[in-house]
């Protein structure tokens, strides 16, 4: 899972893309931000136990949907 570290000298605006003052408003930098931000969390790898829960979950249903089956025959 991908950790941010803290650096010795913390800048809050580290990895922002400061607004233009020409162009662009205040809603379309914020807008670009979020995005950013969203096209960042799509990239990142999901953690092995979360995969874990998942193909738990997958094959519980999987389970639940042949037993529902084989008691309408």
């Amino acid at each position: 899972m991908a950790q941010k570290k803290a650096s010795a000298d913390p800048n809050p605006t580290e990895g922002l893309i400061v607004p233009s003052k020409v162009g662009k408003s205040k809603e379309d930098w914020i807008g670009n931000q979020l995005k950013r931000i969203y096209d960042e969390a799509l990239t990142e790898d999901i953690p092995d136990d979360m995969m874990s829960l998942l193909d738990q979950l997958d094959n519980n249903a999987s389970a639940t949907e042949s037993n529902s089956e084989e008691s309408t025959q």
